[in-house]
C-alpha cells in the first residue's frame, strides 16, 4: 500500500482540475470537505479515479456507469455525499 505524503497530497490534488466544470466543481467541493480525512487506502482508490477521463469519471459520480470496485463505489459515495450539500 502507497504511503502519501504532501508532496504526493499535492499532486492528487492538481490532479482534480478538470477540463469538465461540472466535474472540477464537484471535486473541488470534495477536496474541501473531505479530502484531509482519506486513508491511504482511499487516497490510492482516488487516485486511480483521477486517472480516467473526465467523461467516465463524471459517468461514475453520476451513476451512470457502475464503479470498478467496491472501494471505488464507497469513494464516489462520498464525492456525491458533498454534492448533496449544494
Amino acid at each position: 500500500m502507497p504511503q502519501f505524503d504532501d508532496t504526493a497530497k499535492r499532486r492528487i490534488r492538481f490532479q482534480t482540475r478538470r477540463g469538465l466544470l461540472e466535474l472540477d466543481i464537484l471535486l473541488q467541493r470534495f477536496m474541501a470537505e473531505d479530502f484531509e480525512r482519506l486513508s491511504n487506502t482511499e487516497l490510492a482508490v482516488f487516485s486511480e479515479l483521477l486517472a480516467l477521463p473526465d467523461p467516465e469519471l463524471f459517468a461514475q459520480i453520476n451513476g451512470q456507469t457502475e464503479a470498478s470496485s467496491a472501494p471505488a463505489a464507497a469513494l464516489l459515495d462520498k464525492i456525491r455525499a458533498g454534492r448533496a450539500a449544494v
